[in-house]
Formats: C-alpha cells, sequence, structure tokens
C-alpha cells in the first residue's frame, strides 16, 4: 500500500511551558504524489508538495534501486524581508519520526475501508495527564523519565475539505 501525505506540525506547552513539538496534522491521500495533488489543498502546501516530489526524484536518480518504506521531507515556508514567500526542503527523514503513529492510522483506515482514498491523520504529545478520545490509538501514557507524565496517541478521520 502507498500512501502519500502533506502535514504541519504543531506546538504544545511542556511541564515548564516551552513550546515543543505538540504533534503532526496530516491529510493523507491513498497513492502516490499525484493522488494527493488531486485534492483541494492550500495553495502553499502544493507548492511544498511539488519541492518534495522534486527532491523524491532526484534522490531516486542518484540512487537507483534504493528501497526506502517510508519517505518524509521537512519543508520549511515562511516570509523573507521584502514579504516574498520563501521555501525549501529542509532534510529528508527515511526513519520512525514524531508522525509515524499518524502515518499508521492512516494506512489502517485505507486497509479497513478499501473505497477511501484520503483521510486526516493526527499525532498528539501532551504534556500532563490527559485522557486521549475514545478513539485514539494510544502509544504512551506514563512517566517519561526525561520529560515528566505525559500521554502519545493518534488518529485518522475521513478527509473532508
Amino acid at each position: 500500500m502507498v500512501a502519500t501525505y502533506y502535514g504541519i506540525q504543531r506546538l504544545t506547552p511542556d511541564h515548564s511551558g516551552a513550546a515543543v513539538y505538540g504533534g503532526s496534522d496530516l491529510v493523507v491521500a491513498r497513492g502516490r504524489f499525484k493522488a494527493l495533488m488531486t485534492l483541494d489543498l492550500p495553495k502553499e502546501a502544493k507548492h511544498a508538495i511539488e519541492q518534495a516530489r522534486a527532491y523524491d526524484t532526484a534522490v531516486s536518480g542518484v540512487f537507483p534501486g534504493m528501497i526506502l518504506s517510508r519517505r518524509n521531507y521537512d519543508i520549511a515556508q515562511g516570509f523573507d524581508a521584502r514579504g516574498q514567500l520563501r521555501s525549501g526542503v529542509l532534510e529528508q527523514s527515511w526513519r520512525v519520526s514524531g508522525a509515524t503513529g499518524a502515518e499508521i492510522a492512516a494506512l489502517e483506515a485505507f486497509r479497513a475501508e478499501p473505497t477511501l482514498q484520503a483521510v486526516r491523520a493526527s499525532t498528539f504529545e501532551i504534556y500532563g495527564d490527559a485522557d486521549p478520545p475514545p478513539h485514539a490509538t494510544v502509544y504512551f501514557r506514563g512517566v517519561d523519565e526525561q520529560v515528566g507524565p505525559m500521554t502519545k496517541y493518534a488518529l485518522a478521520e475521513p478527509y473532508n475539505p
């Protein structure tokens, strides 16, 4: 099964009140880049997807035959001093990451419903004692040795633009 997505990371306060990674919100399409680009997406998202696609194509050309079960490209977007939009691939991530729970939730949704073509999938990292929604997949709930009490979970729902 192949799924392609774009997503946005969100911040959350940790136990000291500092803003830290709080999860990722993804729009996931069944299929490759072309399937994702058929969805009703913001202009900035489509631009980022094209940049990720170009990077992925370049990597495939340099490393023909390379097999990757997961491909994730971090893209930063913002405005320069003149107000011009700047956007570019910062790095690739071909390993498990903070978005992996959402990726798995999306694949599970596609497997459960073969006609489903797109989902919204999210991961959450909540500091303190929090109750996740009843339909969430909880990956961790307890006391992390380094950061204290926290809950990590993922969920997916059909995509409705």
